[in-house]
């Protein structure tokens, strides 16, 4: 296990199309370009700046599976002033 970096983009987004595929949201052997593109924009903003953090496992040097960590924080409301998720 190790933290993911942008070179493991192109690996990071065909684990998200399986992961899609698999839970019915990939149907099909339909079209993926425009889901991998505008995932590989996401990944490529929001990594950087730390916005979403992602770590892989590896064998023999090759990523096997992958997790990711979405920071949400809404604008602030009166009963969550701070804007930080929180989960009932």
């Amino acid at each position: 296990m190790r933290e993911a970096n942008l070179q493991d983009l192109e690996a990071l987004i065909q684990l998200r199309l399986e992961l899609l595929r698999e839970a019915g949201e990939i149907k099909g052997d339909s079209d993926t370009a425009n889901l991998a593109e505008a995932t590989r924009k996401y990944l490529g903003e929001k990594m950087p700046q730390g916005e979403f953090l992602a770590w892989v496992a590896e064998v023999d040097s090759q990523i096997v599976a992958t997790s990711g960590l979405v920071f949400f924080q809404r604008p602030p409301y009166n009963s969550n002033l701070s804007g930080l998720g929180t989960f009932n």
